[in-house]
């Protein structure tokens, strides 16, 4: 979130739900609204966190953000940010963020 304030994004929510749908975070820039999943999660079977993580991202596009958190309009958007590279702070997070 630093990264995207810093960017001088403020239409941002954590936690959003979209549809029925849990995102990691949900915001608008530049008129788009953005999906954001961070993960996989730590734990179990490794290649079927990767393909959940994958298959949430499809689900959010289209369906309207409801304005929360970020602008009223449909998800345009969706980023699936490693958890690693939120953490490791700095330029890392841009990558995924673009």
């Amino acid at each position: 979130m630093r990264y995207l304030t810093g960017r001088g994004i403020t239409d941002l929510k954590r936690t959003a739900l979209v549809g029925g749908h849990p995102l990691d975070l949900l915001f608008s820039d530049a008129g788009e609204n953005t999906a954001v999943l961070i993960g996989p999660e730590p734990g179990g079977d490794a290649a079927r966190r990767l393909r959940l993580v994958h298959a949430r991202g499809d689900l959010p596009m289209g369906l309207p953000s409801g304005g929360r958190g970020a602008k009223p309009g449909p998800v345009s958007r969706v980023v699936r940010a490693p958890a690693w590279r939120i953490l490791a702070g700095g330029t890392a997070p841009a990558v995924s963020f673009g």
